[in-house]
């Protein structure tokens, strides 16, 4: 009757175990946050490993590996000093997608640099990397 009543526990368990597991075992992607860098915009990532993707505006949660994304930003040109080169063209700007290998209970920011005067050296970036607080809550 031990066995029985253990292993019933056991079953009903298993996938509150199971749940956390995957959520530990996530990256967090934040896209957006207000005021970080005069020359830095928050990102809308519209394509992730290839793939188009409507994702969250803010952020998202990702499997850890290699990744690649791209996206759109909208820049502020008040906040970040303007230079002739900016004004010149109002073309869209061709960037580079962002690689990077994401590790299972980080929180990663990525924006867009736009703090070059030339338009080409203009960047996705990961600016920060943080421990997830939501996970060390968990444990």
């Amino acid at each position: 009757m031990k066995k029985l009543i253990l292993l019933f526990a056991a079953v009903l368990l298993m996938p509150l175990t199971v749940s956390a597991e995957d959520e530990q075992g996530m990256a967090r992607v934040v896209t957006f946050k207000e005021n970080v860098s005069s020359c830095l915009a928050p990102v809308h990532i519209r394509t992730f490993d290839g793939h188009n993707r409507n994702l969250p505006t803010l952020g998202f949660e990702i499997e850890p590996g290699w990744h690649t994304m791209h996206g759109s930003a909208q820049l502020n040109l008040n906040r970040c000093p303007v230079r002739d080169e900016r004004k010149r063209s109002s073309q869209d700007v061709h960037i580079p997608p962002l690689e990077w290998l994401f590790e299972a209970g980080k929180v990663y920011y990525v924006g867009l640099d736009y703090s070059s005067p030339m338009r080409e050296n203009w960047r996705l970036i990961v600016w920060d990397v943080k421990d997830d607080p939501t996970k060390e809550d968990e444990g």
